[in-house]
């Protein structure tokens, strides 16, 4: 997935439609079994969240991130205009960096999907939809939310994770707040 976004630098500009090609001709390779294991995955993986935030964190990161899959394959939405070329490349070669750590760390091959997963959501709402990589409405500790307002999405978490070398957060449209 990578090398084919990556392909796009060819291009004079790249147009958020020819992302979104990409991004759809990859999530029909995830299957729902894919998508019920990674939530699986999720949940072991929180099960030492404090109780008050669990149903939070399956709204965050169940519903508004792994069933983005679907909406990917879905979307027969026109959109207008291009993004940022050298942020976008960038960010593309990050992740990219980031999967290949990753795929090194996980020598049984057994989180490659939800790898796929992360990367496409990442990407498909920072350059397709132009929103947060998570959702408005989000909560983080401290009962702080993802939020909008006045066209510009403010994240409570973002300046601390913005250097932090496994988050996507500098990626992120949303700013701090």
């Amino acid at each position: 997935m990578f090398e084919e976004l990556k392909s796009l630098e060819n291009n004079e500009k790249i147009y958020r439609n020819d992302i979104l090609k990409i991004l759809k001709k990859w999530a029909k390779k995830i299957s729902i079994f894919d998508i019920m294991e990674s939530t699986y995955r999720f949940r072991e993986a929180c099960k030492y969240v404090r109780d008050e935030y669990k149903g939070h964190f399956d709204d965050i990161y169940v519903k508004n991130f792994y069933m983005r899959v679907k909406d990917i394959i879905n979307d027969n939405n026109g959109y207008d205009g291009f993004v940022n070329k050298k942020k976008f490349l960038k960010s593309i070669d990050f992740f990219q960096d980031q999967n290949k750590e990753r795929t090194g760390e996980d020598i049984e091959e057994k989180y490659n999907n939800q790898r796929l997963i992360y990367y496409l959501i990442c990407i498909y709402t920072t350059y397709v939809l132009n929103e947060p990589i998570h959702h408005e409405g989000s909560v983080f500790p401290g009962h702080t939310k993802v939020r909008y307002d006045n066209g510009v999405y403010y994240c409570p978490v973002k300046s601390n994770n913005s250097n932090n070398p496994k988050a996507v957060c500098r990626y992120c449209i949303a700013v701090q707040g």
